[in-house]
């Protein structure tokens, strides 16, 4: 799916696949030191990328390249299920969740494009993709840094609603979305 931004650039949305690896790596390096302090699902190296993918649950990823030059300028996974860690602190929030349906989203977009609607744009072709698959909840992966501001205002824009909140290296916010 091809999309123009609010800044007139445009980009390609795709299903990761490993041939992307070294395009995502040189994404991923690029990351300025805040933007890289707040995506954690794995490390920013080859190693980092396969051993996300490798996992035994199922993981997918989205990413946007920009059409001209193949660059990929922003980066979500999708899990099926919850990490041990969230599920323990969802638990502690008295908050069900379903047997099945429910998947941990972990978006990240380039500096440069950052407030382009990028990542809404990306969120609604990420949305529209996991419907077929039958999920019905979504929640963050590791929550959200509660000073990352905009982060938290995008999540709250698109339905996300708190559902309580952490301390780990600093404080976060555990949200979640009925699709």
């Amino acid at each position: 799916m091809i999309i123009t931004t609010k800044d007139h650039r445009k980009v390609e949305f795709l299903r990761y696949s490993p041939g992307y690896s070294g395009k995502l790596l040189i994404y991923l390096q690029g990351l300025s030191q805040e933007t890289r302090n707040r995506f954690g699902p794995h490390s920013f190296t080859e190693e980092g990328i396969a051993e996300v993918f490798n996992r035994s649950v199922e993981i997918s990823g989205y990413i946007a390249t920009e059409l001209g030059s193949g660059q990929i300028v922003a980066y979500s996974l999708i899990m099926t299920g919850f990490l041990q860690s969230d599920g323990i602190r969802y638990k502690l929030y008295d908050v069900q969740f379903p047997g099945s349906g429910l998947c941990t989203f972990a978006p990240s977009v380039g500096d440069q494009w950052q407030s382009s609607g990028l990542g809404s744009r990306m969120f609604e072709f990420i949305l529209s993709e996991i419907k077929k698959s039958g999920f019905n909840t979504m929640i963050l992966w590791g929550g959200v840094q509660a000073t990352n501001y905009r982060a938290v205002s995008f999540y709250l824009k698109h339905g996300f609603v708190e559902v309580g909140r952490f301390f780990h290296n600093g404080e976060n916010i555990d949200m979640m979305r009925h699709l």
